[in-house]
């Protein structure tokens, strides 16, 4: 027979809300930052190598993005 839970006080539960915003609001930053970061890692090297079109900056952000995905759904996956 499973024990019922104890109740959470108003306090225990303005607490959990605001660790689980700041835990999901983290993850969106993460898919931000790593979106960003391959954008301007692919632009300094299509300018290093003087490309007309901007390859370097398109596959690193795919790649850092699906790179965070996966990321993220391993800490998902942890709770």
């Amino acid at each position: 027979m499973p024990q019922a839970q104890p109740k959470k006080s108003q306090e225990e539960k303005r607490k959990s809300a605001i660790k689980a915003t700041a835990k999901y609001g983290g993850m969106a930053f993460e898919l931000l930052g790593a979106c960003l970061a391959g954008v301007f890692i692919g632009r300094w090297i299509d300018a290093r190598l003087d490309l007309q079109r901007p390859a370097f900056a398109v596959f690193l952000t795919i790649l850092f993005l699906f790179a965070a995905f996966y990321l993220i759904y391993k800490q998902l996956l942890k709770d």
